[in-house]
């Protein structure tokens, strides 16, 4: 395989990755909010964060 094949290779997979990230971000913002998995996830952030502020 060629260094230019690599290169392709590579940069598709990055933006692969960045196009999940904001489908994922998206689809959270339109149907995530304000649900009991929010709240959940919410809960679980606070007491992380009390277990590190101590």
């Amino acid at each position: 395989m060629s260094t230019t094949d690599e290169a392709i290779l590579v940069a598709a997979l990055v933006l692969g990755i960045v196009l999940a990230l904001f489908a994922s971000i998206y689809l959270w913002e339109k149907w995530g909010k304000g649900s009991r998995l929010e709240q959940r996830v919410d809960g679980f952030f606070d007491r992380l964060s009390d277990l590190f502020d101590r």
